[in-house]
């Protein structure tokens, strides 16, 4: 199983991703408390193995994102821990830090 903390930044959400290989797939697991997340982790909770090889336009991870902030780090969260429980990846973490700078 992989275990990775998503701390999604201005809103102040920190989520709890749990994926584990379950059959042909992924099983999905999100604690969080953002209403939103709730959501979508409920539409989740079952991914295909073919998950981590679709395009964004394509992938139903994205797909059924479309109710969270468009810039929510969350379904990019997802697929990276799909990708390390599979073993198609290295176990790295990904982060984007912003800086304001003068002109």
């Amino acid at each position: 199983m992989i275990e990775g903390t998503i701390d999604a930044g201005a809103c102040g959400f920190v989520n709890k991703v749990k994926v584990k290989r379950k059959g042909l797939g992924f099983k999905v697991e999100i604690e969080t408390k953002c209403k939103l997340v709730e959501k979508y982790a409920e539409d989740i909770e079952t991914l295909d193995k073919d998950v981590v090889f679709k395009k964004m336009p394509i992938n139903p991870v994205y797909q059924k994102a479309d109710i969270l902030h468009a810039v929510c780090p969350v379904p990019c969260g997802v697929l990276k821990a799909c990708e390390a429980e599979a073993g198609y990846a290295i176990k790295k973490s990904v982060k984007i830090d912003l800086e304001e700078k003068e002109e």
